[in-house]
């Protein structure tokens, strides 16, 4: 009887080791961060989305959002294994299983789809790039992340060029005035940042491609949002973002204020980690409340969370997070 109890125990503790070890070499994959010290949002290819079309007839430019599609380091990806959990479109997923397709002869042209134990109607999967590094694909759409935005001025440079896709070719270039016409008519929500791509040079816009598929993912209200992103900011940096206060006074504006170093990492785990959860109030105020800006190392503007009495302040009210 000793004897089957110890076979028992050793077995169990075999066992115990086996879990452990699954469990130690289960990988968290995030997107590559953007260093947006080293961006320059005046000069190279952007994915991007008009904002502000109304004020091209009387100001002369609109608003170009731009974003970057979002980067996993080649040797992740390829090393993905159930278990491991991934970030797409800053939603987690566990791995339960992973599908390779190969073109034959070709191992570099690998792209990674792969099944989840969370329930999905859709697909994931991860294609390489020439850089080594791979895209994340969701449902048709690569997921992006905002960098910034920039006017672009009228009159575009004379060379500017506004491409269209149809049925998966380009189309021949067109001129200046073929986008504006294009964007009067199907208005600025056709141009997003999963369908459309722009490109600056010095500061001025020299080239648009657009295809009117895909929009991207459909909105969920239901679904907690990420505080970075219902505070319409960066999530890139904030680890070594240098974190400003201010109390607002609806007279004098913002007002610097001091804040502990252990308060200000309390409000850089909400920027990063924080859901904005629902609705709680139609209420507005114009003093007040709590600002708290995000600058990265070298000075540029990644967030800023406004709060009053325990909430996050929205364009549309007062709501709460966890």
């Amino acid at each position: 009887m000793r004897r089957n109890h110890v076979l028992t125990a050793v077995l169990l503790a075999a066992l115990f080791v086996l879990c452990a070890a699954a469990c130690a070499c289960a990988a968290e994959i995030r997107p590559i961060p953007v260093d947006h010290d080293k961006l320059d949002l005046t000069n190279g290819e952007f994915c991007f989305r008009v904002t502000n079309a109304n004020r091209i007839e009387d100001s002369g430019y609109f608003i170009a959002a731009l974003y970057l599609e979002d980067r996993y380091d080649g040797a992740q990806i390829r090393a993905l294994a159930p278990g491991d959990r991934v970030w797409v479109n800053d939603r987690a997923w566990t791995v339960q299983e992973v599908v390779p397709h190969a073109e034959e002869g070709d191992p570099e042209s690998c792209v990674y789809e792969i099944y989840t134990e969370e329930e999905n109607y859709g697909y994931i999967a991860f294609e390489p790039r020439e850089d080594g590094t791979f895209n994340a694909i969701e449902d048709d759409w690569v997921p992006v992340t905002p960098v910034g935005s920039v006017k672009a001025m009228l009159p575009f440079p004379d060379a500017f060029e506004f491409i269209r896709i149809s049925a998966g070719e380009e189309q021949a270039p067109e001129d200046t005035q073929a986008f504006l016409d294009y964007l009067a008519e199907y208005g600025q929500d056709d141009f997003t940042a999963y369908n459309s791509t722009c490109t600056f040079k010095d500061g001025a816009l020299v080239r648009v491609l657009h295809s009117s598929y895909p929009q991207g993912p459909e909105e969920d209200s239901t679904q907690p949002v990420p505080v970075w992103k219902f505070c319409h900011g960066l999530r890139d940096g904030l680890d070594t973002a240098v974190i400003t206060a201010y109390t607002s006074d609806c007279e004098e504006g913002p007002i610097p204020a001091e804040i502990t170093a252990e308060e200000a990492e309390q409000i850089r785990r909400l920027a990063m980690n924080g859901v904005v959860t629902e609705k709680v109030s139609d209420e507005m105020v114009t003093g007040g409340t709590w600002i708290y800006t995000f600058e990265t190392p070298g000075g540029k503007h990644l967030l800023t969370v406004e709060m009053y009495r325990g909430q996050i302040v929205g364009s549309g009210g007062m709501y709460s997070y966890k």
